[in-house]
């Protein structure tokens, strides 16, 4: 088994909690299968080795990995002309598949239709939608628009004051700066956003006036929206990390279960494997109940819901 995070650079944490929470998933599962922790590298840089070690070696029966969207699209081919299961737990981009492929993370199309329902519950009527011209930010931008339109809500023209903005973009200096131009525009109303922007560094960079404004549905789910037993073993990690664990930990122990259910019944087969974890119905895990579709995708909506307090992200009750 072989698990493929970074241990070193700007998300060495999260990769490492992803790690830790794998390796807890194996512990509780009882099964005596041998794991490997390979680093991907601060920027993926090792991804492509990590995965052709696991697709050369006959005694590999999975791959756990990789933290970033961006590093499994350069595993993801690898893995899957080997025909080695492949197990997400924090990919969002809605363009990976494969049919090895099995993602435990929901993808960007249910965060879109999360964010569409709380503006709706909000009561907003006239939002203005912008992105940063970068692909992620305008896929979302699409999605979110087209989520609107099916519940007939228009973009605000000029003779209507605009209620909310939703902005597709990722953390960033020009993010910043983004923000501030849409404050000038629209200055009152709420600003709702995805998991790209999901960092303290880019909540401290934010004005006062701009972060209260600011609403953002992860892709993982913090603790508090967990079920209980996500929650006890959200607690148990941390206990195990001796800090609080990155969001995606809990979907790493998830993905480490469900290949551990599949290889119960499955042996070393690799085939067998894959259509075992792609035939999952009704799965009730720690983090809810779930299928994987055809796609390979979890049926798991975003859950989650963010605002700033403090200079942080924090859960909106």
């Amino acid at each position: 088994m072989i698990t493929s995070v970074p241990l070193e650079g700007p998300t060495a944490r999260a990769g490492s909690d992803a790690a830790e929470a794998a390796a807890l998933a194996v512990s509780d599962g009882g099964n005596p299968v041998e794991r490997s922790v390979l680093d991907a590298g601060p920027f993926g840089e090792r991804v492509r080795d990590n995965a052709l070690r696991a697709a050369g070696d006959p005694d590999v029966v999975g791959y756990l990995g990789e933290l970033h969207s961006a590093a499994t699209e350069v595993s993801l081919p690898l893995l899957e002309a080997a025909g080695v299961p492949h197990l997400s737990f924090s990919n969002t981009l809605r363009t990976l598949e494969g049919s090895c492929f099995v993602n435990v993370m929901p993808d960007d199309e249910r965060a879109a239709t999360a964010v569409v329902a709380w503006m709706l519950e909000l009561g907003v009527r006239a939002p203005v939608l912008v992105d940063d011209g970068e692909d992620y930010g305008a896929d979302m931008r699409r999605l979110v628009g087209r989520g609107l339109a099916a519940a007939d809500v228009a973009e605000a023209d000029a003779g209507r004051p605009i209620d909310a903005v939703f902005l597709g973009a990722v953390a960033g200096r020009g993010t910043v700066e983004l923000l501030e131009r849409v404050h000038q525009r629209a200055a009152s109303g709420p600003v709702f956003g995805v998991d790209g922007l999901v960092t303290d560094g880019f909540a401290k960079q934010l004005p006062p006036e701009i972060a209260e404004r600011l609403r953002v549905v992860p892709a993982a789910a913090p603790p508090e929206a967990l079920p209980a037993d996500g929650r006890a073993v959200t607690e148990r990690l941390a206990e195990r990390l001796g800090h609080r664990p990155d969001p995606h930990a809990i979907y790493a122990y998830e993905a480490m279960s469900l290949l551990l259910d599949a290889l119960a019944g499955t042996g070393a087969d690799r085939a067998a494997t894959v259509a075992r974890l792609r035939s999952t119905r009704g799965r009730d895990s720690v983090l809810g109940r779930y299928d994987i579709d055809g796609r390979g995708a979890t049926t798991l909506p975003a859950r989650g819901r963010l605002r700033i307090e403090g200079g942080r992200f924090a859960s909106v009750s």
